[in-house]
C-alpha cells in the first residue's frame, strides 16, 4: 500500500499564508468579522485531517448561514452534500446550496416559473415572487446566474484567520468604502477590476461566479443575503479567488507600512462643510485646513435646515433616516 502524501498538494502562499492574510485584512480594512475561506472537494478528495470537521450536527442551516458562523464565531465546517443539507419540509431550504454545487438545484428551477409565481399545487397562496413574469425569470436565470456543477461532495467553510485547508476563495464583508479599498488593493499591481452583478442570488453572483471565473466579484445583495443570511444591509460581499490574496495582502501591508491613510473620516452627507455653507457664502475647501478655521455649524445664525425639514416645508413626505449609518 502506497503511503499517500497529501502534503504534495499544499499551496505555496508566497510568505502570506491565510492566517497572515486575515490579520492584514482585518487590521488595514478595519473589518468586523473574519474574512470567510471556502473550498470545494469532490468525493474522495477531502484530506483526512479535515474529516473531523465534517458537520453532522443538529443545526439545519444553509451554507451562507454557516459562513456567518465562521465569520463571527470562528468555527470551521465541512458541509457534506449527502447529509448536511436540510431536507425539504424539515427546515427552510433555498436554491443557494444548489448554486454553490453542494446539492442538486430544486426541481423546476430550470424553467424559471417558480421564481415568478407560486406553484399552484404547493398549497401556498398566490403572491408576487422575485420576477414579474416567467419570461423575465428565465432570461435572468440563463444569462446572469452562475451555478457551480453539482459534482462536489464537500464545501469547506472557515474563518481565514484559523483555516485548516487551502482556500479556493475568500469572501469579505464590509461597507462600500472598506470594499473599495479591498478592490483597489487587488488592482494595485494587476489592474483587474472586480465586477458586479445584482439580481441573481448573492451566492450565485458573488462567490459562485468568482469561483467559476477566477475573477473577483461583488454584489449589492439579494433578498436571501439580507433575510436568511442576515448580512448587514449597509454591507456588500466581495469574493476573491485565493490565488489573488497574497498580492492583495502584500499591497495592504505595504500601504500600511508606508503610512497610507485609508480611513480619515470627515463628516459625510449633510454634515460636510460645503452643504452647511449658506448659498450666498464663500466656501473654499483649502480653508478647512487652516488653524483658525471656524466651522459653519458655529457660524450659522440660524440652525442648518435638514433635508427632512426642507421636505416638510414643501408639504412633501419626509421619512426618517433609517439606512445611512453603518
Amino acid at each position: 500500500m502506497v503511503d499517500y502524501d497529501w502534503s504534495v498538494y499544499d499551496r505555496d502562499w508566497m510568505g502570506y499564508p491565510p492566517s497572515k492574510q486575515a490579520e492584514i485584512l482585518v487590521d488595514t480594512l478595519e473589518l468586523y468579522g473574519d474574512p470567510v475561506a471556502m473550498a470545494w472537494y469532490p468525493d474522495e478528495t477531502l484530506p483526512p485531517h479535515l474529516e473531523d470537521h465534517i458537520y453532522d450536527g443538529p443545526l439545519k442551516l444553509m451554507h451562507c448561514q454557516f459562513m456567518m458562523r465562521s465569520r463571527f464565531r470562528l468555527e470551521t465546517y465541512i458541509l457534506d452534500g449527502a447529509k448536511s443539507r436540510p431536507t425539504v419540509g424539515e427546515a427552510p431550504v433555498c436554491n443557494g446550496d444548489g448554486y454553490v454545487g453542494l446539492a442538486p438545484i430544486i426541481e423546476g428551477t430550470e424553467h424559471g416559473s417558480w421564481n415568478s409565481m407560486r406553484p399552484p399545487t404547493s398549497g401556498m397562496k398566490a403572491e408576487p415572487r422575485i420576477y414579474g413574469t416567467k419570461a423575465a425569470s428565465i432570461r435572468n436565470l440563463v444569462n446572469d446566474y452562475t451555478i457551480i456543477p453539482n459534482v462536489y461532495r464537500y464545501l469547506a467553510i472557515a474563518p481565514l484567520s484559523d483555516c485548516p485547508f487551502d482556500p479556493d476563495l475568500v469572501v469579505l464583508f464590509g461597507n462600500p468604502k472598506q470594499m473599495m479599498y479591498a478592490s483597489r488593493a487587488l488592482q494595485w499591481l494587476s489592474g483587474i477590476t472586480p465586477k458586479s452583478r445584482t439580481g441573481p442570488g448573492t451566492c450565485s453572483s458573488s462567490w459562485a461566479e468568482a469561483y467559476m471565473t477566477g475573477e473577483p466579484r461583488y454584489t449589492l445583495g439579494c433578498f436571501g443575503v439580507f433575510s436568511v443570511m442576515a448580512m448587514n444591509p449597509n454591507h456588500v460581499a466581495l469574493s476573491i479567488p485565493s490565488e489573488m490574496m497574497p498580492q492583495m495582502a502584500n499591497t495592504l501591508d505595504n500601504w500600511n507600512k508606508r503610512g497610507k491613510v485609508l480611513f480619515n473620516e470627515e463628516p459625510h452627507d449633510e454634515e460636510r462643510e460645503y452643504n452647511l455653507a449658506p448659498k450666498d457664502a464663500q466656501y473654499v475647501k483649502a480653508d478647512l485646513y487652516k488653524e483658525d478655521y471656524v466651522s459653519w455649524k458655529e457660524r450659522l445664525e440660524e440652525p442648518y435646515k435638514t433635508w427632512e425639514e426642507r421636505r416638510k416645508e414643501k408639504g412633501l413626505s419626509a421619512p426618517k433616516e433609517k439606512h445611512g449609518v453603518c
